[in-house]
Order: structure tokens, then C-alpha cells, then sequence
């Protein structure tokens, strides 16, 4: 029979982290409005992104680690599981971003 509470316990990790992304999105997009652009804040934009792929590999790190013997499919599925993860975050988190831009600026 197949657990799902690690399949529960990553869903809720995951959303753990995007929370915690799509704020920091936020609250950049929030600086960004009220002092203007500048390289501080598109710095910790451009580095939002590898940090959050950095975070959903240790938290998805079980896929792999939680095997007896390592095969390269668990690799792959952690890749994948990562890559569809983080793709899903940074769409919510860029439509939430714009959209917020948008009602702060009014452009």
C-alpha cells in the first residue's frame, strides 16, 4: 500500500514556499512602486528565482534521498517535480506581481 503523507507533506511544503515567494514578490513589487526602479530591487528580483529553485530542491530532496538504492529516475523525477513546481510559483507570482504594479502605479 503507498503512503500519501510524504505526497501530503511536499504539497504543503511547496506551498509553504511559495507563499513565502509570491510576499517577497510582493513586497519588492510594494519597494519598487513607492521609491522607483532601481539595481537593488531588479537584483533581488533576478536572484528570487535561482534562490526559489534552490529551496524546492531541498524540500523535494526526499525524492531522492528517501530511496534505498539511488536510481537516475529519481533524479529525473525530482527535476521535473522541481521544474513544474517553480514554473507554477513564478506564473502565480508574476501575474500577482503585474497585477499589483498596476493598481499601486495605475498605468
Amino acid at each position: 500500500m503507498i503512503s500519501t503523507y510524504p505526497i501530503l507533506r511536499s504539497y504543503r511544503q511547496n506551498l509553504s514556499v511559495a507563499t513565502v515567494f509570491w510576499g517577497t514578490c510582493l513586497t519588492l513589487v510594494m519597494v519598487e512602486a513607492t521609491l522607483g526602479s532601481n539595481i537593488v530591487i531588479g537584483s533581488l528580483f533576478s536572484l528570487s528565482i535561482p534562490l526559489l529553485v534552490v529551496v524546492l530542491t531541498w524540500v523535494n530532496k526526499g525524492i531522492v534521498f528517501d530511496r534505498a538504492p539511488r536510481t537516475v529516475g529519481s533524479v529525473l523525477v525530482l527535476g521535473l517535480s522541481v521544474l513544474a513546481v517553480s514554473t507554477a510559483i513564478i506564473l502565480v507570482g508574476l501575474l500577482a506581481a503585474a497585477n499589483l504594479k498596476t493598481l499601486l502605479i495605475g498605468a
